[in-house]
């Protein structure tokens, strides 16, 4: 069996144009008309096909192909499709139309899983829309879900009005949430969101785990003082101290950390914030995300050390809270070994690696036996309108897919 990838790229390049939007760039914002759009069109390729598709209580558009034997759990594969602003074509995009692609090879050949398949597109991964993501993903895994009918979008609409223009409720969403029992695993392709696959040349990842993140907010306390007058040794200048720290960061994490573990400070914002004041508080968020708690806890215990011998040196006080916490997200060893085979049939090369981006598998660990296949993103890009993967390696992430899925079709699986 091969997977048409000419027609895999048509419809990666037709879903994309449904994010079209006045000013050039091209957005399927979750909700939007275009992301409706996308999913209208995704939906025409399955009835195409003569598969039925439907959309539960979460929005998560879910197609079902029957397999031979009825009282089988389904094999779930897929994605989203909804994107960042200005996003690129391939983010979460791969995984559905590789779901899709999939189904029209066993289609074309004559052949019939056991298992019924599953193509699932799950509802706001990115998250942007409301400030927190993987709505769909939590829903259908019985996640508890921090959402109420006055949150507002970015546009200053309720989360109960987009949600009814979706055919949606806000009371009704944890409705989605899924028995294990009915889903014998899950398997995600994705484009990789990193550099790795694309420097060492190789075309494929088998996904080891997903990273865990904390986060934390951190105020440091000062004194505001007139910027012309006070002395340079009077000074206790917030934002001084909160730069001696953040350059400590990336050494911190070389020497403590593994290649794969980041730590980021990606807000900051200073109080009285005037050109003529020295800074009387400066307050940022930290992030820190590795594969393994404990150094993840390393990195953090070791980072609240130099803040607070830092502030001590400045005369200056702070204040550490965390804000979130994931923990990191293996993935299951049967479903890596299934990719494993699937990858060797095809007869490429191939790499184990972690991803330090989240994605709709980092909840579905937590429900059924999950693994990831990832592609290449050409130099690492990704979330931008120049994210790109060659179309021979979408090809060759479709049939490791459509291995994977033969292979965990005649396996038993447990969590």
């Amino acid at each position: 069996m091969e997977v048409d990838v000419k027609k895999v790229m048509e419809h990666l390049n037709e879903i994309y144009q449904c994010g079209a939007k006045p000013d050039g760039t091209f957005t399927r914002m979750a909700y939007s008309r275009e992301d409706k759009k996308g999913r209208e069109v995704f939906c025409g390729y399955f009835e195409k096909l003569g598969i039925p598709t439907r959309v539960d209580q979460a929005g998560n558009l879910i197609a079902r192909m029957e397999g031979t034997d009825p009282s089988l759990p389904a094999i779930m594969v897929g994605s989203h499709l909804d994107t960042v602003p200005d996003g690129g074509k391939y983010d979460g995009a791969v995984g559905c139309m590789g779901g899709l692609a999939v189904c029209e090879t066993l289609i074309q050949d004559g052949r019939k899983l056991k298992h019924p398949l599953e193509v699932v597109v799950f509802t706001d991964e990115e998250g942007f829309r409301f400030g927190s993501g993987l709505l769909g993903s939590s829903a259908l895994c019985g996640e508890e879900l921090d959402i109420h009918p006055e949150d507002l979008d970015i546009e200053g609409k309720t989360r109960r009005e987009v949600f009814e223009g979706c055919g949606m409720s806000v009371e009704h969403v944890a409705g989605a949430k899924r028995d294990p029992e009915s889903i014998h695993c899950f398997i995600e392709l994705h484009v990789e969101q990193g550099g790795t696959l694309d420097k060492k040349q190789i075309p494929v990842g088998i996904v080891s785990s997903i990273a865990g993140v904390s986060r934390f907010e951190v105020t440091i306390t000062g004194e505001a003082n007139h910027a012309g007058s006070t002395m340079m040794e009077d000074r206790k200048d917030a934002l001084v101290a909160a730069s001696h720290f953040i350059g400590q960061v990336p050494e911190t994490v070389r020497t403590h950390g593994n290649p794969y573990t980041v730590s980021t400070v990606g807000t900051i914002r200073v109080t009285p914030n005037s050109v003529n004041v020295v800074p009387g508080t400066c307050t940022f968020q930290l992030e820190i995300r590795d594969q393994n708690d404990a150094v993840m806890k390393e990195i953090e215990t070791r980072l609240h050390t130099t803040l607070e011998e830092i502030c001590q040196r400045e005369d200056v006080s702070y204040t550490w809270d965390p804000i979130s916490y994931h923990a990191p997200a293996p993935m299951n060893e049967a479903v890596k070994k299934a990719i494993e085979t699937a990858v060797k049939k095809t007869g490429t090369d191939y790499m184990v690696l972690p991803s330090g981006a989240f994605h709709d598998s980092l909840l579905m660990t937590g429900l059924v036996p999950t693994g990831m296949i990832f592609v290449p993103s050409e130099n690492g890009i990704s979330h931008s309108r120049y994210e790109f993967t060659k179309e021979e390696d979408i090809g060759l992430g479709c049939a490791v897919l459509l291995e994977t899925i033969l292979e965990v079709d005649n396996m038993e699986m447990s969590c």
